[in-house]
């Protein structure tokens, strides 16, 4: 099968070959393991032709012991942010709008004009047809948690205040605008990410959730399934109690934490249904287990999400504190035990 293939039928339950697999690594484990993690790498190919590592291979930070190993930048929105070096996420320093009387002058960031869809759609048409063509339409909650600040955005919902809902609804017409021209492409799913979850718990109420959020995300992945295209979203944490709303309102690929929530408590909602982009556990088992409790998490999650012709995509964050052994144990097994049919499940 080709890449694509393999992902499709993962997805839609029709019999891939074996999970597809999706690696991510950032930047500090490169600089840590070098050349011989890029091998690895090559030798354990994912389906999205490695981009995540071959984008990631940045120069190490500065030898300088004195140096401060923190990055500090501001992003098109205007959030002043910073981050580890050797990572590719960070938190809010600075929100954009710290104020409601800041969001009276505040302005987005320009659109894309019509010329840069067309430069899409021409890609899109150019592409490898092995290639599983997927487009990320941003954020939605978190933009608004970035652009207020995290307490802030808290406070703005507890309160239901008026500028809140402005800014939720404006994002959402950006989020179709631009969905609006990469459904007319031939793209294969869209992606979305927030994280919604605590370690134990829904950052909000989810009846909150369900009357504030559902309904905003329910318009963009409706216009993306109307149009046949599937819907890939990633949300960290405890989302137990919103699992079964984001399947109704069109989520087809989940990427969810799941080891945070027990993984067999969420097989029972999903299995089956909709497929799963494993989150092998990354806060303790790949960065500090054995290479063989890393294969056993890996065997565990293909029983638990892919045993439905289908319904599990492969993957496991590392970071620099991953020991080599791990990552090798991490990616060997996935093409080890990831190939259908699962006959080791039945030994």
């Amino acid at each position: 099968m080709t890449p694509r293939e393999r992902i499709l039928a993962a997805i839609e339950f029709t019999g891939p070959d074996r999970c597809p697999i999706h690696h991510y690594i950032f930047p500090g484990a490169i600089w840590r393991h070098g050349q011989r993690l890029l091998d690895l790498a090559d030798k354990y190919p994912d389906d999205f032709d490695n981009e995540n590592i071959k984008h990631n291979t940045l120069p190490p930070p500065a030898q300088d012991e004195d140096a401060e190993d923190v990055v500090e930048w501001q992003d098109e929105w205007g959030v002043v942010w910073r981050r580890l070096r050797g990572y590719t996420s960070g938190e809010v320093l600075r929100p954009a709008i710290p104020d409601w009387d800041a969001w009276r002058t505040y302005e987005f960031p320009p659109l894309p004009d019509d010329s840069y869809f067309e430069e899409f759609a021409a890609q899109v048409e150019a592409r490898h047809p092995e290639e599983f063509v997927r487009v990320g339409c941003g954020r939605f909650f978190e933009t608004m948690e970035h652009l207020r600040g995290p307490s802030n955005l808290f406070m703005d919902l507890a309160e239901d205040n008026e500028g809140v809902h402005e800014l939720a609804d404006r994002l959402v017409e950006r989020h179709l605008h631009a969905l609006e021209r990469y459904v007319k492409t031939d793209v294969d799913c869209i992606v979305l990410g927030d994280d919604w979850g605590a370690q134990d718990r829904l950052l909000i109420h989810p009846d909150q959730w369900r009357s504030f959020f559902k309904p905003r995300y329910r318009r963009v992945f409706e216009m993306a399934r109307d149009a046949g295209i599937h819907v890939w979203m990633h949300t960290d944490g405890y989302i137990l109690d919103i699992i079964e709303d984001l399947i109704e309102i069109g989520v087809t690929l989940l990427n969810p934490q799941h080891d945070c929530m027990g993984i067999e408590r969420v097989a029972e909602i999903v299995g089956g249904r909709i497929c799963i982009r494993t989150d092998i556990d990354r806060q303790w088992t790949i960065p500090w287990g054995t290479p063989e409790q890393v294969e056993d998490k890996v065997k565990e999650a293909i029983a638990a999400f892919g045993n439905f012709n289908g319904g599990v995509m492969l993957h496991g964050e590392v970071g620099p504190e991953v020991p080599f052994e791990n990552i090798e144990a991490l990616y060997s097994s996935f093409y080890k035990y990831g190939g259908y049919p699962l006959t080791w499940l039945e030994q």
